[in-house]
């Protein structure tokens, strides 16, 4: 169905761990790193820690502090001490174009983190539940008007027509060093610059950028290379004009067959922002008349095609931006992204991206609301963590860290779990994972993934429940899988929490609905009794698990014992009944990393 073809599937190899490690790794120890420096400017207190003061002196002093800087947004105070909270340069804009270049470039001393995916449908040539590409990018600013950066872009599926009359599997991947330089700049509009010089390592066969009549894969590694130049317009306050004009380079052939060649390109677009947090964004580019073009037929000849991208911004964290959009694009690179998908360009694809620029030199915000998050409560902690077959709707806060492991008694499966927190409402998370033996074509072998989970609603800050939304990628050579799930909790009280948590599996061309409910009871300060099952909407087992853990207070360290009939604790696992209904027991240990003493 083209609802799944939206979602992504999971048929990425092993560069594509690498392609979305390389961002959320670097995001990591960059505000790790920021962390110690907004650590020296809080000071220390005998009676309080680190986090403790972060939180603590969130207290807003704007009345007070007469803002002298622009680039400074408010001000907070603690003890005899004042912070000032730098404007992120997302909040400052967060919306970019997509097709093509702007004249915009990143502040000194920003570093901006990207990464996503392009869904295509898979027709009736390919299998799963779409076709992905998926890609990266880091950006950083060396001057305000010199920005340098990388990006990654990967393609690897059996494609959704038939290539001169064969089932065709093409390898397309892209690394792209650029460089971007803003040459004029006036209150109302920009000029800029931008050159990349890309590697490109193609494979394929059946006469698509190979030779033709020959059935055989063939691999070959090329270079291109873009230049392009942007200008962008402000209309007004919230709103710009994009144009460009410029000419990228690729081989005229590859493996003995029709390749892009060199072909010129203008294109324009708009980026429209609606509100503080939400925009609007819209593209389009033309190759012009030249040797080469940017699209290919399904007999393997190249032609011209419109590249187009249409779509919408969120800025959901003062650091943090998803870009949801259409596009018919193949790569995302200076170079790739003027290229369409194949064949023809004529399939429309869906586009997620996720931008996050941490603390460098700066102090950002870790969230919107009108007051800043006071320190969170002892049962506030306890509900952080994931349930056994349940995911929680609350992340942990700006640059806290949380771990998860455990393994059952029979060493059957096992997994951890590493969160970092890149605000007040969002994180990201490093997984490790093996399944119990199953009926579903899941590989019982080691895993590896990432996870990004957005709070969106939080009880504890006011809020009627607590609403979440986690996406997750697992990899493996074999099948690799995807889980999407929204997760709400209400809790009438500091002793009972009731969570529903719908959530649907993505992997080979299996899929897997369904909607988990909980309880957690704290029956005595620390003590919990967890019960979750998980009835599904799809035709599969409902599946359920049973538990107790303990949180101690001054450490923010927890045990926990579980049984269930569940192949994995968490993620996949958390929806894929054992084989023969077998029961598993388990034990886990959690720890949080900077959420400060309850007492």
């Amino acid at each position: 169905m083209w609802i799944n073809q939206l979602a992504v599937a999971m048929n990425v190899k092993k560069l594509s761990l690498y392609l979305f490690s390389i961002n959320l790794v670097t995001s990591f120890f960059a505000v790790a790193a920021a962390d110690e420096v907004n650590e020296s400017l809080i000071g220390n207190s005998a009676d309080t820690n680190a986090f403790d003061l972060e939180n603590s002196a969130q207290m807003l002093i704007s009345d007070i502090v007469e803002q002298e800087d622009a680039d400074t947004q408010e001000a907070i105070v603690t003890g005899n001490r004042v912070i000032e909270y730098s404007t992120s340069p997302f909040e400052a804009n967060f919306l970019e174009s997509a097709t093509i270049e702007s004249a915009t470039t990143l502040p000194s001393g920003v570093l901006d983190l990207s990464s996503g995916f392009i869904v295509y449908p898979t027709n009736s040539e390919s299998t799963g539940v779409g076709l992905q590409v998926y890609y990266g990018s880091i950006e950083y600013g060396v001057t305000d008007r010199l920005q340098i950066g990388a990006d990654v872009s990967f393609f690897d599926d059996v494609l959704g027509d038939r290539f001169n009359g064969e089932r065709t599997n093409l390898t397309f991947s892209s690394v792209a060093p650029n460089v971007k330089y803003k040459l004029i700049e006036e209150p109302s509009y920009s000029l800029g610059i931008v050159g990349s010089l890309e590697w490109i390592q193609v494979r394929s066969e059946n006469g698509l950028f190979s030779e033709q009549g020959t059935s055989a894969r063939q691999k070959d590694n090329v270079l291109a290379g873009t230049i392009q130049l942007p200008v962008t317009y402000n209309i007004s306050e919230n709103a710009q004009w994009h144009a460009v004009a410029g000419a990228t380079i690729f081989p005229e052939t590859v493996n003995g067959g029709d390749f892009y060649g060199t072909f010129f390109n203008v294109g324009t677009g708009i980026t429209l922002q609606l509100s503080e947090r939400f925009g609007l964004l819209a593209d389009i580019n033309f190759p012009i008349g030249s040797s080469g073009g940017n699209s290919v037929n399904t007999d393997g000849s190249i032609s011209e095609k419109v590249v187009w991208n249409a779509g919408f911004s969120y800025l959901h964290s003062p650091n943090l931006a998803l870009d949801f959009s259409v596009t018919n694009r193949l790569g995302t690179t200076p170079a790739t992204k003027l290229l369409t998908f194949l064949p023809n360009g004529d399939e429309v694809g869906a586009l997620f991206k996720l931008r996050y620029t941490p603390d460098l030199a700066q102090t950002y915000r870790g969230n919107f609301g009108d007051n800043p998050f006071p320190p969170m409560t002892y049962r506030e902690k306890q509900l952080l963590f994931d349930g056994i077959l349940l995911s929680s709707p609350t992340t942990v806060r700006k640059g806290m860290i949380l771990l998860d492991g455990g393994i059952t008694t029979d060493g059957d499966s096992g997994s951890a779990q590493l969160s970092f927190g890149l605000s007040d409402t969002a994180q990201i998370e490093f997984l490790a994972s093996q399944l119990a033996d199953n009926d579903q074509p899941l590989q019982n072998n080691f895993k590896a993934g990432v996870a990004t989970k957005l709070n969106f609603l939080n009880q504890a800050q006011g809020d009627p429940f607590s609403l979440g939304s986690r996406i997750a990628l697992v990899f493996q050579d074999g099948t690799d899988s995807f889980l999407g799930d929204l997760s709400f909790a209400y809790s009438p009280n500091d002793t009972i929490s009731f969570t529903l948590n719908p959530k649907v599996a993505l992997f080979s061309d299996e899929s897997i609905v369904g909607a988990g409910l909980g309880v957690n009871l704290q029956l005595s300060p620390g003590l919990q009794l967890i019960g979750e099952v998980t009835p599904m909407l799809s035709d599969d087992p409902f599946v359920w698990a049973a538990g107790a853990r303990y949180l101690f207070p001054k450490s923010n360290f927890g045990l926990g014992v579980y049984g269930t009939n569940t192949s994995g604790k968490g993620n996949i696992g958390s929806l894929i009944r054992q084989s023969d209904d077998d029961v598993s027991v388990g034990f886990n240990l959690m720890w949080l990393l900077g959420g400060g003493r309850s007492d």
